[in-house]
């Protein structure tokens, strides 16, 4: 029985051997003393249970704090999952801009286009600024393919970036419900934790009350010490006994005052480090509610997140429609334009009659639609068609004159007057509704001639603007 009682107060100021020594006295002394070894296994068990409460607490402190590092390590997750989707938005917005670009491009081209057949009707004969101004659009068209392309390629960084961001999205998800699970049961804990100090309040209170029994049994006790007293002044002739057992019940006194000080200063021990669990306790519950504030937060902003995310793929699937059905538009589209010069050979003409200019040197001829062999282009499809054609003639002191025909019509009766110093060029461009298949050609007058070398001094040139 003395080990298991010296087993509970490891960490206190009572040795093991003034320990059993207590318990000897208090064997010794229980059946005048009225102390049972129960009061004193009560006391340590008091002992032991607050020893367990603080290794309880400092154990949950542990948790709480490993609690508090994955909510920071949630948290800068989270914060690194924002930065992504304001990058993702970021990308999404650009590209959205590009979209917006492209049809505004698409809308000034065709308004400038517009404008060009309006100044084309007028001023037929500054066909140099004019040339400028197409190659300018050819450039811009090339432009608007190649970013068309750079469009592409965002739109599947885009989808990439998506993805891993679902997937990060899932884990930061599934590392919320462990936390949970987690907070659940620390509110478990916890809550079992108040239940064993509210039987510590009551068992404190308990031996409170026995101590307040102990203090009236020795007020008792001192009653009978002074009748005690009395009686050896009554019974001196019976000293020699008597007189042993006062000294030994005046040491018994002395010995049960001294346990009963210790006893005091234990108990206001134990009071100490009970109001020392309550505030730790209180402690705990404050970082309990400032972790659910935390969680509730977390909670929100991953709502968020999601929401964002939703509205994201929304706007990328938009995106991704427009794209394909610029892609659509485009691939429908026939490629059709050439540019072709006349001849290597100088001067073509004069002649009788008159003939088919055959444009022989082929610059570009995308979608084969000029033939270089009859020197008729042939509509492939039906649409809205450019035409120019510029010409030298080094003669002196006559006419320059070249056709253009719309199969059997002529459409364009070129002329300038070449004087004595030679060297007269003409220039011309039109816009015409053709039909598939109809045919567009330069003819020569009889009599007339125009001159050309490896210098394109004679060229003609055509494309499709948008078919019908």
């Amino acid at each position: 029985m003395a080990q298991g009682e010296s087993g509970g107060v490891t960490g206190n100021d009572i040795t093991q051997t003034e320990l059993e020594s207590e318990i000897q006295g208090v064997k010794a002394t229980s059946d005048q003393t009225n102390i049972t070894p129960d009061i004193w296994a009560e006391l340590k068990e008091l002992r032991d249970m607050a020893i367990k409460h603080s290794v309880e607490l400092s154990n949950s402190k542990s948790k709480m704090e490993k609690l508090e590092q994955e909510n920071t390590a949630i948290q800068a997750r989270l914060t690194v999952s924002e930065s992504n989707n304001a990058v993702l938005e970021s990308k999404m917005n650009d590209s959205e801009n590009e979209m917006v670009k492209l049809k505004i491009q698409d809308e000034v081209l065709k308004a400038r286009m517009k404008t060009s057949e309006n100044v084309m009707e007028e001023l037929k004969k500054e066909n140099t600024d004019l040339q400028s101004r197409v190659t300018a659009s050819e450039d811009k068209s090339t432009v608007l393919e190649t970013r068309m392309d750079t469009n592409e390629n965002e739109m599947v960084k885009l989808k990439i970036e998506n993805a891993v961001l679902k997937a990060r999205m899932k884990t930061s998800e599934n590392v919320m419900e462990e936390l949970k699970k987690e907070n659940t049961d620390l509110q478990s804990r916890v809550t079992a934790f108040e239940d064993k100090s509210t039987v510590l309040e009551g068992r404190m209170n308990t031996s409170e009350n026995e101590v307040e029994e102990l203090k009236r049994q020795n007020a008792v006790l001192k009653a009978r010490m002074k009748t005690s007293e009395n009686v050896m002044e009554e019974l001196k002739k019976e000293n020699t006994d008597l007189q042993s057992r006062v000294t030994a019940s005046e040491d018994k006194s002395t010995v049960l005052e001294a346990r009963m000080n210790t006893n005091e200063n234990e108990m206001v021990k134990l009071k100490i480090e009970n109001a020392v669990l309550k505030a730790r306790m209180k402690t705990s519950e404050n970082v309990m509610e400032e972790l659910k504030k935390e969680n509730t937060d977390l909670q929100s902003r991953v709502t968020a997140s999601e929401d964002k995310s939703t509205v994201l793929e929304t706007r990328m699937n938009t995106s991704e429609n427009e794209v394909e059905e610029l892609k659509r538009q485009n691939a429908d589209r026939p490629k059709v334009a050439f540019s072709l010069g006349l001849t290597d050979d100088g001067l073509i003409g004069p002649f009788n009659t008159d003939i088919t200019l055959k444009f022989s040197r082929i610059i570009t001829n995308f979608g084969q639609a000029y033939s270089p062999t009859t020197g008729v282009f042939t509509a492939p499809v039906r649409g809205v068609y450019y035409f120019s054609v510029n010409t030298l003639d080094l003669r002196t002191n006559v006419w320059s004159i070249v056709y253009l025909y719309h199969n059997d019509k002529r459409m364009l009766w070129i002329d300038n007057y070449n004087d004595e110093h030679g060297y007269t060029r003409l220039s011309n461009s039109l816009v015409l509704q053709l039909e598939k298949g109809d045919v567009v050609y330069m003819v020569l007058p009889g009599g007339y001639s125009v001159f050309d070398n490896t210098d394109n001094h004679t060229i003609f040139n055509g494309f499709l603007l948008f078919p019908l």
